[in-house]
């Protein structure tokens, strides 16, 4: 590391120093009295007209109610201009939100955490040109908090409310408080940029961020796996096949029960309970509420009996319809880590020291090391590259990763060396 980027960090770090020293300000309500929700024809023409006769960057944020509901999606856009104020959208009230879109332009978007919000307003016809992302600005310039409400008091000293983060957001109407709330995520979007964007130059760290921006404008989210139901969350505790043919039948049958009803699936049965009737494997109804877990789930006891039929039918399945131990492997996909650890010794030993090298570094550089090397990509070379693999096949493997150039320049040499047998 250089010692220009070096003083430079120290003085980013300095910066936040003297920010945590400061005195909070809290805000409840924004600055501006909030029109109602746009929710017609009319009400969204007259916003897209404002938007596009704006000037400056753009905010905007969804609420969700992934917590409720089973079909995901914004329930909420909230979007901020400068010189036009903050607007508050309902989308499930249009088709799409493509005009919208069109009315922003080229302008920059500033989102925080992008890749939460961006399949979401990709949906319903809105895609950015210019990409600002405040969370990973914070992780470039290596802050400890980067929640949004974190980072505004770290850098803006404004404390924001966060009462209404889990709340419900297919509900309608909305109330008063939640609105604001929702309005009050765009509020300092905009000043939050700019402040990280002159700490991102101060910290020769301007040209990192603008490669991640880039390169954010073109995600997707990844694909879903195969078997979803060996995924759920403590489905490590169920190893037999006869086992696992239950707690397939189980997550199949909740499934077909959320989709039905649109309730999020720990509405219906909780993982806890379904984990624990899969291993249990009851032999009658009765026994079921001698699992805790079940007898927990106030919710999806009511459902005992469609439980119990989804056991029953896996019960009868013969020995060549179970499923396997292992779960199916995709062709090309690296193991995720907790198998690389149990399954691939050789592998996750190489992983091991690949995964040093890049916390070094990101040491070194002052940086998150999540966005030093996205972990899927370090699992990547310990997977498909040897010991004393050549700095051009280390670097094929970075590029067809989509590792950013700025990655490559500091991590390409450390990465060579950690695969070098010892």
């Amino acid at each position: 590391m250089t010692k220009d980027l070096v003083s430079k960090s120290e003085h980013s770090s300095s910066t936040r120093e003297s920010a945590s020293n400061r005195s909070y300000r809290l805000v409840k309500h924004p600055q501006e009295p909030l029109e109602g929700v746009v929710n017609t024809p009319p009400a969204l023409a007259r916003v897209c007209e404002l938007v596009a006769a704006g000037s400056g960057s753009v905010a905007l944020d969804t609420e969700r109610a992934g917590a409720f509901r089973y079909f995901q999606g914004a329930y909420l856009v909230q979007l901020r201009r400068e010189d036009t104020g903050t607007f508050l959208i309902d989308p499930t009230a249009f088709p799409d939100l493509e005009p919208l879109g069109t009315a922003i332009g080229k302008a920059e978007w500033i989102l925080h955490d992008a890749t939460t919000d961006m399949p979401w307003l990709a949906e319903i016809g809105m895609r950015p040109k210019l990409l600002f992302d405040t969370e990973l600005a914070a992780k470039l310039l290596n802050f400890e908090r980067f929640g949004l409400g974190s980072l505004t008091e770290q850098v803006l000293g404004i404390m924001l409310e966060k009462e209404h983060s889990a709340a419900d957001w297919s509900t309608r109407p909305l109330p008063q408080s939640w609105l604001e709330y929702a309005a009050l995520d765009v509020e300092f979007l905009v000043d939050l940029r700019q402040a990280l964007w002159l700490q991102l130059g101060e910290a020769g760290k301007d040209d990192w961020a603008e490669q991640e921006f880039e390169h954010l404008l073109y995600f997707e989210p990844p694909a879903p796996k195969p078997d979803p139901w060996r995924h759920v969350p403590g489905s490590g505790k169920v190893y037999s096949p006869r086992n696992l043919a239950a707690l397939r039948e189980l997550w199949q049958t909740r499934e077909k029960i959320c989709a039905a009803e649109n309730l999020a699936p720990t509405k219906v049965l909780s993982n806890p309970a379904l984990i624990a009737l899969a291993v249990a494997l009851p032999r009658g109804k009765r026994y079921m509420n001698s699992i805790e877990a079940f007898r927990n789930d106030r919710v999806g006891r009511e459902r005992a009996d469609t439980w119990y039929a989804a056991l029953s039918r896996s019960y009868k399945l013969p020995v060549h319809e179970l499923p396997s131990k292992r779960a199916p492997r995709v062709r090309g996909a690296v193991p995720d880590a907790r198998n690389f650890a149990h399954n691939h010794p050789q592998e996750a030993e190489r992983w091991h020291r690949l995964r040093d090298v890049v916390i070094q570094i990101a040491v070194e550089l002052n940086v998150h090391s999540e966005v030093m090397l996205d972990s899927r990509t370090t699992r990547r070379l310990a997977w498909v590259l040897p010991d004393n693999a050549p700095e051009p096949q280390v670097l094929e493997v970075l590029q067809a990763s989509e590792a950013r150039p700025w990655q490559i320049e500091h991590l390409l040499d450390g990465l060579v060396k950690a695969l070098r047998s010892e």
